[in-house]
């Protein structure tokens, strides 16, 4: 008799302790929530595809790293995620081709755009035209050099791959362009004796681009956009200059800079 009430006794306390359990998992999973809004031009009219970037800090979202999640816009503008997240700050990125929420007035005053969850603000969010989107946000990594040089007895000038046998140490190399208009050149795992790691300089990026604003990149019949930048001392004493593909689809950034024996160098990157 003893035993059996032993049993039962056992036997509640785990469905007590079961019932709590389940009761907690379905109290956690009610406070999870979801992104959701509308995006829409500067005329009021809802934007179609327009590409939704969510992240959990400042940093990631000026870097582009790190992202929480992507969604995109539907025929209406609306948008809207999975009920998975928890509740809390996060900083949102809009942007479709030339248009996007970035703002670098706000930006430069450390005023990024945030949506709240729950959602308790106003849904629609309005991008209107600028040029973040060509150069801003974007990460590229290092995947050719190459040089100029002449063929013996020929005046025509040519360029030559030096990739193979590049050293190791700039084979990792990346530059990235955050929405502040700073760009983070890194060397990744490998540093080159005397060079500096981590460098922080600026940037401004290009206008839109247009067939009559773009020209050949020197000897090449690619299509480049020139654009200025400071803070990166090891190029700016080689008198570099940095250029963008005017072919966006192409994704290619390229560094063209002085080298030794009056040869002139390039660095191609491409966007990851």
């Amino acid at each position: 008799m003893k035993k059996f009430v032993l049993f039962n006794y056992n036997f509640f306390s785990y469905f007590l302790f079961f019932s709590i359990v389940f009761l907690f998992s379905c109290k956690k999973e009610s406070e999870r929530h979801a992104f959701k809004g509308d995006v829409i031009n500067s005329k009021n009219q809802p934007v179609v595809n327009a590409s939704i970037k969510i992240f959990k800090t400042p940093e990631d979202w000026l870097t582009g790293h790190n992202m929480v999640v992507q969604l995109q816009s539907d025929l209406a503008g609306h948008f809207e995620s999975a009920k998975i997240y928890e509740e809390g700050k996060y900083y949102i990125f809009i942007e479709k081709y030339d248009t996007s929420n970035w703002e670098l007035s706000e930006v430069q005053k450390g005023n990024y755009p945030t949506i709240t969850l729950p959602v308790n603000d106003d849904l629609s969010r309005t991008i209107e035209p600028n040029n973040i989107g060509l150069l801003a946000n974007t990460s590229w990594r290092l995947t050719n050099i190459l040089k100029e040089y002449t063929k013996n007895g020929q005046s025509a000038v040519e360029w030559h791959s030096q990739w193979p046998i590049t050293n190791n140490c700039f084979k990792d190399n990346k530059i990235h362009f955050k929405k502040d208009l700073t760009m983070i050149i890194e060397e990744g795992k490998t540093v080159c004796t005397g060079n500096i790691p981590n460098t922080i300089g600026n940037f401004v990026p290009p206008m839109i681009f247009t067939a009559w604003s773009c020209q050949k990149l020197p000897n090449s019949s690619q299509n480049v956009k020139e654009f200025e930048f400071s803070g990166w001392p090891e190029m700016e004493a080689k008198n570099a200059q940095m250029f963008v593909s005017c072919n966006q689809s192409m994704g290619l950034l390229y560094v063209y800079y002085e080298g030794t024996g009056d040869k002139m160098m390039l660095n191609v990157y491409s966007k990851f």
